[in-house]
Order: structure tokens, then sequence, then C-alpha cells
């Protein structure tokens, strides 16, 4: 390796080093905090949530439908005929 290409490498690694960031994930900017009441729509074997800011999802598979939800909002699931 000649000494141009290793002064060439060192400067690329400095640039990227420059690039770099270290995030403290044990404290997050954002935090997500779901409401009590989760209204979900089918969406083919999911169930998505509608309700909160972030989507979330079910799994409920082929062979169920979402046909409502009960008082205390969880869906009411019947089997596909």
């Amino acid at each position: 390796m000649t000494l141009r290409r290793r002064v060439n490498q060192t400067e690329e690694n400095e640039k990227i080093k420059e690039d770099e960031e270290t995030l403290d994930f044990t404290k997050p900017t954002y935090t997500f905090q779901p409401n009590g009441h989760h209204s979900y729509r089918q969406q083919g074997p999911y169930g998505i949530c509608k309700t909160c800011e972030i989507q979330h999802a079910i799994w409920i598979g082929m062979d169920k439908i979402i046909v409502g939800e009960n008082e205390k909002g969880e869906p009411i699931l019947r089997k596909r005929l």
C-alpha cells in the first residue's frame, strides 16, 4: 500500500467518524403512550388499530373475520364460512 492511498483512507475514515452519532436508547426523545381503547379494522389476516397514533396490529388469521367489538373494545371474531 502506498503512502498516498493510506492518507486517502485515513481522510475517508475521519469523514465517516464526523458523520457518526452515538444514540442513547435508554433515554428516547419520543415515547408512545397508547390510549386505553383500540378500534380494529380487518385488513387481510390482521386487525389494524385505527385509533392510536402509531399503527399496530394483531394477527387474526385467514380463517376468522372481525364482526364487531365488545363493551371492552376487544374485537369479536367469527369463523369464516
